[in-house]
């Protein structure tokens, strides 16, 4: 790919906030406030350092081994070709469902303004419009993805800076203010539901491994990367943890609730009229964001599947853009049918495939962690004038990996989470199962050869749609 189509460290950042800051944030952190109190601001802290560590770990093992796949191929090379093979399509499916529930929460918020329009069109008319984004180069989508980015960025610094006026002055009325917090246990919820709080709150910050899947396509990596791993965490951290404070001080954290943006919430009571308007499009366009960069990485990583011979061959093909335009195309059929549910269940599907999303994102992460602290000694003894910036190596590794794996196990204990847990754990098993079938049948082999698993598929997709291979 040329030079003039790489993503500058800006574009890259840009990419990594589109892909975190979607509609979970401004709607789940209803949710999490009101079952978590005041301690939801730690929730927000420890997340945003754990999310730092695992995104210096993913990082790090793609400066020293450049690779297509990213953490899948890590996960390989680590654990074997069934922890690749798993990783990589757990991916694939999260991102599906990823850009489920942020095309459905788009046609949700979008309704509110065009209410005779199917929810069904709405999908649709998104899909289409973000698949023609991203067919550009990764370039012209960077800067794309860059603008929606920026949207969302001012709009949480603007809530922060209106929700300070209203704090601190006594426009429009006098908020609760530090009442709030001094008045009420800092853990209303007890330690369970700051422990349910978790998954939520960690998928407000997933979507940070698209990073891992953009280097390939950044300029100068090893001095780019690092910059974007502090950017991109300090940044989002910051915002968070800032705009969570802000909720708290402006309406008491009972008066949140799972059916309302929090951000809407908390202003309508200084009765601003334009509040909801402006979030609602603000909402609309952080689920937009979200979902093309799922549609960014999703697409890639079934490409380096591809590639590696544990998907068809068909997916390989990348037009002179550098765009993997088929696997972006396969892909993006599958929004055809959360249409279709979205007009069943529009409400309900969102809520199960977020949380199930949630889980297999925790999946990767692990990996990420694993993958990290046992490729390390032999990739720095391969690279000895590496710089490395990973702090407390190989104790955070495991810090980190412990924590993850808690997260994913209080999701069972908590009951609004189970269907989700459920769904994601089918995923989990069902994706295990077809490598285990695939491996006894056809071994996996380091490219797609003749007899593999992944010409097989191929033979299929080839009956289907009839490629000139």
């Amino acid at each position: 790919m040329a030079n003039a189509q790489k993503m500058s460290a800006i574009s890259l950042t840009m990419l990594a906030l589109g892909s975190i800051i979607g509609a979970g944030m401004f709607l789940g952190s209803g949710s999490t406030i009101k079952s978590t109190g005041p301690s939801v601001i730690a929730a927000y802290v420890l997340l945003g350092l754990l999310m730092y560590f695992n995104l210096s770990f993913l990082a790090e093992l793609s400066l020293l081994d450049p690779e297509q796949g990213s953490f899948q191929t890590y996960a390989g090379k680590a654990f074997g070709s069934g922890a690749g093979f798993v990783i990589g399509w757990l991916y694939w499916v999260s991102g599906i469902l990823v850009m489920s529930s942020e095309v459905t929460a788009a046609a949700i918020f979008s309704s509110v303004w065009f209410p005779g329009i199917p929810l069904w069109l709405f999908v649709l008319v998104y899909s289409l419009a973000l698949t023609l984004i991203n067919l550009i180069d990764a370039r012209g989508f960077g800067k794309v993805e860059s603008l929606l980015a920026i949207i969302k960025v001012i709009a949480l610094l603007g809530f922060i800076l209106l929700s300070l006026v209203l704090i601190f002055t006594p426009w429009l009325g006098h908020p609760f203010g530090w009442k709030n917090l001094a008045d009420t246990s800092f853990l209303p919820g007890g330690l369970s539901g700051f422990a349910g709080s978790l998954l939520l709150v960690f998928y407000a910050y997933s979507g940070t491994s698209v990073v891992g899947l953009a280097i390939a396509d950044s300029e100068n990596p090893e001095r780019t990367v690092p910059k974007v791993v502090i950017a991109t965490v300090g940044l989002t951290t910051i915002l968070y943890v800032i705009s969570i404070v802000c909720l708290l001080l402006l309406q008491p954290w009972s008066a949140y609730n799972v059916s309302a943006s929090p951000y809407v919430t908390s202003l309508l009571a200084y009765k601003i009229g334009f509040a909801q308007h402006i979030m609602n499009f603000v909402i609309l366009t952080a689920a937009l964001s979200a979902m093309s960069a799922s549609m960014y990485g999703t697409s890639r990583m079934l490409t380096a599947l591809s590639r590696q011979g544990e998907a068809p061959r068909f997916f390989s093909v990348s037009n002179s853009k550098g765009v993997p335009f088929r696997a972006l195309l396969f892909t993006n059929v599958f929004l055809l049918g959360i249409a279709f549910l979205s007009y069943l269940i529009p409400n309900r599907i969102y809520l199960l495939v977020t949380g199930a999303s949630g889980l297999l994102s925790l999946i990767n992460v692990l990996t990420i962690s694993l993958s990290h602290w046992r490729l390390r000694p032999a990739l720095m003894k391969n690279n000895p004038r590496f710089r490395s910036r990973v702090p407390w190596y190989p104790v955070s590794n495991m810090i980190v990996a412990v924590f993850f794996a808690g997260i994913f196990i209080f999701a069972l204990a908590i009951p609004d989470q189970r269907p989700s847990f459920i769904l994601g754990l089918g995923l989990i098993l069902l994706t295990a199962a077809a490598y285990l079938v695939l491996h006894k049948k056809l071994p996996l082999r380091a490219e797609a050869e003749p007899g593999g698993h992944g010409e097989t598929l191929n033979r299929i997709i080839a009956g289907l749609f009839r490629p000139k291979i």
